[in-house]
């Protein structure tokens, strides 16, 4: 690598000599041919020292670039603008952090991928650890850096030369106006940072002093439902989270509403199940499939009684967090519910029947697991989370085909009457809900008890309780047909 005094001597070489040296240059310069980065490093410490030497090139390259294009360049690629802007931002603000002494290699690491964010977060967005998004940034501002050295090779051999400087006079303005873009956006982030601290510190204060708080209160990440006015809680410690459940609040109906249903579902479970006929009339499969939906309603109900338990703990981290469990409920009864349905509907034909279980299983556990992973919940993911939700649940009337043509339509129609009023509670819910009825009418009136989410929570219970129902006639109905049609199964 050629040392610094070559790169300081090169700014006083004549025309010849300068010519000389770019293909010297050319031909010695190791950061000219770059190291190949095939190899993901899995070290964070040996990740943070890759970042450091490639800040230290980038120094030196883009020293030369700079120098290069003042003496033999009159004009850049416009598709090159942008990340000759990138990489002076990020040369510029990681040399902010050289001076620490602790820890400078993770902060320039962050800074270098902040910086990238702002413009190139399609490149950084399919990963997820500090350590992959910098050696993704570091691959990505090395094609910049080869690019704009080839192309002023390209330009030297094609021996432009002479008075360029209104030239780059207009590449430099454009430049400057791509950094104070890019500038101006880092700003807005650090000031909409600074503000979110700010307005979650007054809102903890506020909390302190008057227990329960306002909607105009809240920090934005924590302002869900404009219509419900006051009654919030906010605090930074789990245990008042917990010590809120039994005092009153905005939560108070949705958090007890759950709970006390859970207790429901777990003696129908546990003693009023049992009782039943189908119960002794019952294989051990296909108290397994009841048990799976118990199982899945009563994790929808602990879910949902965490989440509106915890949703007022001023981290917006763990706030989300905590919504990703109220997800994964929803997902698992959705699943549980489709699974009963499907294995009464092909009671007696086995490989259709554990053919649309799985697939509906599958659909079940990705609904638990799709949630926690940052790229399904980011914004212009939208479209992918309605797609699987609604695909979810169409798993659910996928047999219709195949029963309306081996059965008829009325048989299926029979079939699936029972299972009715729970999606019509469930259907009338989510619509309360998703309209912010009857709070949206009369904001402020329904803030403790009869607001859209409180409609929500009873019609989930009043579903699963209908769905019981349903699942005991079908059960009924399939070992009815049972008898005729596959007297000897034994699965």
């Amino acid at each position: 690598m050629e040392s610094y005094a070559e790169g300081v001597a090169s700014s006083t070489a004549t025309p010849s000599e300068d010519t000389s040296l770019l293909r010297d240059r050319r031909r010695r310069h190791s950061y000219h041919a770059p190291r190949k980065l095939s190899c993901d490093y899995q070290d964070a410490d040996t990740v943070f020292i890759r970042v450091e030497l490639f800040l230290a090139e980038l120094e030196r390259r883009m020293s030369w670039i700079e120098q290069y294009r003042k003496s033999h360049m009159d004009q850049i690629d416009s598709s090159l603008r942008r990340g000759y802007a990138t990489l002076e931002a990020v040369r510029d603000q990681c040399s902010l952090a050289s001076g620490e002494l602790m820890g400078s290699g993770k902060k320039r690491a962050k800074i270098l991928v902040e910086t990238l964010e702002e413009g190139y977060n399609e490149a950084l967005a399919t990963k997820e650890t500090l350590e992959q998004k910098a050696q993704a940034g570091v691959r990505l501002m090395e094609s910049f850096l080869s690019e704009l050295e080839s192309r002023a090779h390209a330009i030297h051999d094609r021996g432009i030369y002479g008075t360029l400087d209104d030239g780059w006079k207009a590449m430099d303005s454009k430049l400057v106006h791509a950094r104070e873009v890019v500038d101006e956006g880092m700003e807005r982030a650090r000031r909409a940072r600074d503000a979110l601290r700010e307005n979650i510190d007054e809102a903890i204060r506020l909390a302190q002093e008057k227990r329960l708080i306002t909607y105009a209160d809240l920090p934005d990440p924590w302002r869900v439902n404009p219509h419900i006015l006051n009654g919030y809680r906010f605090t930074t410690s789990k245990v008042e989270c917990i010590h809120s459940v039994f005092s009153f609040s905005n939560e108070f109906v949705n958090i007890w509403s759950h709970l006390i249903g859970l207790i429901v579902v777990l003696a129908i479970a546990f003693y009023f199940y049992p009782l039943h006929t189908n119960f002794h009339l019952s294989t051990k499969a296909d108290i397994m499939i009841a048990a799976v939906f118990f199982f899945a309603a009563c994790k929808c109900l602990v879910c949902s009684t965490i989440w509106h338990t915890m949703n007022s703990i001023a981290s917006q981290s763990l706030m989300e967090r905590f919504a990703c469990v109220d997800y994964t409920g929803i997902s698992l009864l959705v699943a549980a519910s489709i699974v009963s349905t499907e294995y009464t509907a092909f009671y007696c034909e086995p490989t259709s029947r554990w053919t649309y279980i799985l697939l509906t299983m599958c659909l079940g556990i990705g609904g638990i697991i799709l949630p926690w992973h940052p790229t399904f919940n980011r914004h212009d993911m939208a479209w992918a989370r309605v797609a699987f939700y609604v695909t979810l649940a169409l798993t659910g009337f996928a047999p219709l085909a195949q029963l309306s043509y081996s059965r008829g339509f009325e048989w299926c129609m029979y079939f699936y009457a029972p299972v009715v009023k729970s999606i019509t509670v469930y259907f009338v819910g989510a619509v309360v809900y998703a309209s912010k009825i009857p709070e949206r009418w009369k904001p402020g009136l329904f803030d403790y008890f009869g607001g859209s989410h409180n409609i929500w929570h009873l019609a989930v219970l009043g579903g699963i309780l209908f769905h019981y129902c349903a699942m005991q006639d079908l059960f009924t109905n399939a070992f009815q047909r049972a008898q005729g049609e596959c007297p000897n199964l034994t699965s």
